[in-house]
């Protein structure tokens, strides 16, 4: 995509001026109606360094309908063609339409907004030494290529159906993510933070997936990991600030991440007086937190090494980079330029 995306015309095109019943189509809009018109088969439109531009002003459309699940006007008056195809004067986004984009951040690039970012999963790509090394030592070029027609056309209905289907957080975890994400909202809360209802289905859903995909058992301990992500991906990328107003939540967010805090009481599920007493644990977790952001000892600031047996240490790393970009420039956010 451009850096001169003002507008939404290089998404969803625009009507011809010149001619009352043509319109101008562009590549995004085309994988739109292909998708409307084959919905068992899953469409992928890819953003190229979507943030060359304000995200918000080229697709503010297709995020309010992504909330909204309304129809997007194209255009007003009669009926128009693109070439010899018809277009309708409103377009839905179609429930096979999946939008992901690539980002860079730099000096010539902006950074999401809230509203943005409550309706992606962020996921942060990063090369170590090790990766350059083995490719230092067999230089290539990737031949993207080779990919082509490499897909299962047998999942594409599935991962459709996938999509489409309202799920729930598997049982077998369901009160220590309750627990966990009660923690973490009034965690951010008292910063101004908080997650809403959209995030809250979105990681609902991510952890039935993660589950479902990675073929855990119910008696596996496989909700550390899904619940790392959730964090990392999710809660963290829209925090940023001042090292005033950014480094309690981070200390915060730090004890969270590598202290055992498991939020079990005496009663289980449906028990009278359940809500309560897990409340109440919330609460006193949360407290501990608060107490780690107030003291002044050292061993509660992040630190680049991560404690053995943390349980979301892929969080606790990304939380350690922040603190330490805080520490050096007085400010950080999740995208490190």
């Amino acid at each position: 995509m451009g850096a001169d995306w003002t507008g939404n015309e290089n998404v969803l095109g625009y009507p011809n001026g010149l001619d009352m019943e043509s319109y101008i189509s562009k590549p995004a809009l085309d994988v739109i109606l292909h998708a409307r018109d084959a919905p068992e088969i899953p469409h992928f439109l890819i953003l190229d360094e979507m943030n060359l531009s304000h995200v918000e002003r080229y697709f503010s459309d297709i995020l309010s309908v992504i909330e909204s699940d309304e129809e997007i006007r194209l255009y007003d008056g009669t009926d128009r063609k693109a070439g010899v195809r018809p277009i309708d004067n409103r377009v839905e986004l179609p429930k096979n339409l999946f939008i992901i984009g690539t980002v860079n951040v730099d000096e010539t690039t902006y950074m999401f907004s809230p509203k943005v970012l409550d309706r992606a999963n962020v996921i942060e790509f990063r090369m170590d030494a090790g990766e350059l090394s083995y490719f230092l030592e067999n230089p290539a070029k990737p031949e993207l290529s080779n990919l082509d027609g490499k897909g299962c056309p047998s999942f594409g209905k599935a991962f459709v159906d996938a999509a489409k289907n309202p799920v729930i957080v598997p049982g077998d975890v369901k009160p220590v993510y309750d627990a966990e994400m009660l923690v973490l909202f009034k965690t951010l809360q008292g910063h101004g933070a908080e997650f809403g209802y959209r995030t809250a289905y979105e990681t609902a859903r991510f952890m039935h997936f993660y589950k479902l995909l990675g073929k855990h058992a119910d008696s596996d301990d496989w909700f550390p990991g899904a619940f790392d992500c959730v964090v990392f991906q999710k809660l963290l990328p829209k925090l940023h600030g001042s090292r005033a107003r950014l480094g309690p939540v981070l200390k915060k967010l730090w004890y969270l991440c590598v202290t055992e805090h498991k939020i079990s009481g005496t009663k289980q599920v449906g028990d009278p007086g359940f809500k309560e007493e897990r409340d109440d644990l919330v609460d006193a977790v949360v407290k501990l937190a608060e107490d780690a952001a107030r003291s002044t000892d050292k061993k509660t600031e992040p630190v680049s090494e991560i404690p053995p047996g943390a349980p979301y240490p892929l969080s606790a790393e990304k939380i350690s980079r922040m603190w330490q970009l805080l520490m050096d420039n007085g400010f950080a956010s999740f995208a490190e330029a």
